[in-house]
């Protein structure tokens, strides 16, 4: 059994960066996250330590606002896999950090194709 403890729990835009992007990694269809590189036109991957730079969180009057730039696998419906990404990572920051759906806007932007073979 749980116990209350009041307060409030304050929670930083790095922490909300990695757990949106290991929630993300954990969706079908997302190979990886993405870093855009200045002046060139290619993204790179991240590796796994360095999620958060995939994953831009900002506040705004309305909540949080949250960009993913991932790699996805090539042949997936593009549609679903952000459909089941944005519920994923919504579901995941209400169940860890306890930041309230209704407050989340998340934008997906898909900045790759890979086959994982």
């Amino acid at each position: 059994m749980t116990d209350t403890i009041p307060g409030s729990l304050s929670v930083s835009n790095d922490v909300i960066a990695d757990i949106a992007g290991y929630a993300a990694l954990s969706c079908y269809g997302v190979v990886g996250m993405a870093e855009q590189q200045q002046g060139v036109e290619s993204v790179r991957l991240l590796a796994g330590q360095r999620l958060r730079k995939g994953v831009l969180v900002s506040s705004t009057e309305e909540g949080l606002s949250i960009d993913l730039h991932i790699v996805i696998e090539s042949g997936v419906n593009m549609k679903s896999v952000c459909e089941n990404l944005a519920s994923s990572v919504s579901f995941t920051l209400a169940e860890i950090a306890q930041i309230d759906p209704a407050a989340l806007k998340i934008a997906i932007h898909i900045d790759a194709l890979k086959s994982r073979g």
